[in-house]
């Protein structure tokens, strides 16, 4: 999480369907998703900056850096999960 903090969700977002906002291009985009926890945005270093944003319940979905070419994402951008 880059050094910023996690929480445990209530109850996490699973399944298919799941809108996810990129904040740089408002794109969003149908993903499938699996997980129990998010990242406080308001704990990122100051090199971070948040990427995707959940539109269900607005949990952050993923971060970028902000000069170097990292990102992450907290669901399947493949489109569907599974090996």
């Amino acid at each position: 999480a880059a050094g910023a903090k996690t929480y445990k969700m209530p109850f996490g977002n699973r399944g298919m369907n799941q809108p996810v906002l990129n904040l740089k291009t408002n794109r969003c985009y149908i993903t499938p998703q699996n997980h129990g926890y998010a990242i406080d945005t308001e704990t990122l270093p100051s090199e971070w900056e948040p990427l995707f944003v959940n539109r269900n319940d607005g949990t952050n979905e993923g971060i970028m850096h902000t000069t170097k070419p990292y990102f992450t994402a907290q669901f399947h951008p493949e489109a569907r999960g599974g090996p």
